[in-house]
């Protein structure tokens, strides 16, 4: 398939894992220009999920669109010349690829982890044939992977043990945490930690983002670990962060920022433009919410980070203290100004301390299906609203639950009434996704126009079923 800038993507097909004991077709991005300049070599790019990488999107069948980033980055001269690695994901029957060390029940009972055979393939199978077909640089510096949520946590655990091979890791909405909604947590959620960190973070690149309307893929989640990475050693100049304001947990989101990642990897490094700090900007002086001030700047070359540390001052820190780390401490109702200066920049925000402010708020949900509907079956005794909703059926096709979330965080969801049975138009053609943010006590009243088939996977509520 070949698009106007002159780029190529070859499909080599039926490609062998041995160990894992199954194929799958690799679906190779040759940038502009690669036919005619023989004697140049590229750095590469592993992709994992490679299925949904490339081409034009459909409804159900979205993806990055990530030969079109990469045309334009190249043709403008942002980022350098790459050839891209897609590896198409085997849906797991009894083993996940993505998974080293947790199993990955979570998403489907009786679900293994096979990551190890996965990184197996990767490295001792997909790597060589992919340096022997191509010009390829093929020292670690030159080398990245690329995956989201599942396929981030992958993509940690294999540059974790690997350094040597991947120099270059980049990890958009990393699937870090499962969170289950449990009333009886401080915070709302009952959390278990899928990754795992070395003692020393070895001398690597990264790249760590997450958008705030993902679910119960809390930004503070991710954060934490980037946290605990730090600690271990890994080197801040070399470890990047950021938070996408009103990003989902999806192929379209994810392709409209992984210009950022691939300008952090492949770019020349450009100058800070702008600073502006943003977020939640009223805080309790009781209650248990914890506050960080939301930094972030932009370069001259377009790429945007999330500020981790600054120099923070607080105008009257009698009422509000603000930590290096961007922590907010309120120490009385008030107001104060928190100004952040990073270089030859400034920026400023006005805070507002109020007596409480709890983590969780309830949040209840009503749904109703519409008059047109009629089954021709018994009524569900459940519909699914989201990342743990459960909606109880009320009578007559109305379905109704509340839930306690944490404080802020947003959700994008389709109903289902099972497994890849998804809320449909009345044609059953895939509808928008339901978008809410859970900044306070709230009643939600939808209508259900049909369920449809299970024909293509849809983001539910933040995490891909």
């Amino acid at each position: 398939m070949a698009v106007s800038t002159g780029s190529v993507i070859a499909c080599l097909k039926n490609i062998q894992a041995s160990q894992l004991g199954n194929k799958r077709n690799i679906y190779v991005y040759l940038p502009s220009g690669y036919e005619e300049q023989i004697e140049r070599h590229y750095p590469v790019l592993y992709v994992h999920a490679g299925q949904r990488a490339f081409g034009p999107s459909s409804p159900g069948n979205e993806t990055w669109q990530l030969d079109l980033v990469a045309d334009e980055l190249i043709s403008t001269g942002r980022i350098e010349p790459i050839i891209i690695v897609a590896i198409a994901h085997v849906r797991p029957v009894t083993r996940n690829e993505f998974y080293h060390y947790v199993d990955a029940e979570q998403e489907a009972i009786g679900i293994g982890g096979s990551g190890i055979e996965y990184e197996q393939f990767i490295i001792d199978e997909l790597k060589p044939m992919i340096d022997q077909r191509y010009r390829t640089k093929r020292d670690r510096d030159n080398t990245g992977l690329l995956g989201s949520s599942a396929a981030a946590l992958c993509t940690l655990h294999i540059g974790m043990r690997h350094p040597n091979v991947f120099g270059k890791l980049i990890m958009m909405s990393p699937y870090f945490v499962d969170a289950q909604l449990d009333v009886q947590a401080e915070n709302g959620l009952r959390e278990k930690n899928l990754y795992r960190l070395p003692d020393t973070i070895p001398d690597v690149n990264m790249w760590v983002d997450i958008g705030d309307t993902e679910g119960l893929f809390l930004p503070e989640q991710v954060r934490r670990v980037v946290q605990k990475m730090l600690d271990r050693g890994a080197d801040a100049k070399k470890l990047a962060y950021f938070e996408q304001v009103d990003a989902c947990h999806q192929e379209a989101d994810w392709g409209a920022r992984v210009r950022f990642p691939l300008l952090y990897m492949f770019g020349q490094e450009g100058q800070p433009t702008s600073l502006e700090l943003y977020g939640r900007d009223v805080i309790g002086l009781k209650g248990g919410m914890k506050v960080k001030v939301q930094a972030r700047f932009q370069c001259d070359n377009g790429l945007s980070q999330t500020l981790l540390s600054g120099e923070y001052v607080s105008n009257h820190p009698e009422v509000l203290q603000v930590l290096a780390d961007g922590t907010l401490i309120p120490h009385a109702i008030g107001s104060a100004t928190i100004t952040l200066e990073s270089g030859d920049l400034t920026a400023t925000r006005d805070y507002r301390v109020i007596s409480e402010l709890t983590p969780v708020v309830e949040v209840c949900m009503q749904a109703k299906l519409t008059p047109t509907f009629r089954s021709s079956e018994p009524w569900e005794e459940f519909i699914y609203g989201g990342m743990g909703m459960k909606l109880m059926h009320a009578g007559d096709g109305h379905y109704e639950g509340c839930y306690h979330l944490p404080r802020d965080s947003g959700f994008s969801f389709r109903f289902t009434r099972g497994f890849r049975q998804f809320e449909t138009d009345q044609e059953g053609n895939p509808i928008a996704n339901r978008v809410f943010r859970a900044t306070e006590d709230m009643s939600l009243h939808y209508h259900i126009q049909a369920w449809g088939s299970a024909s293509a996977k849809v983001e539910i509520g933040g995490f891909l079923k």
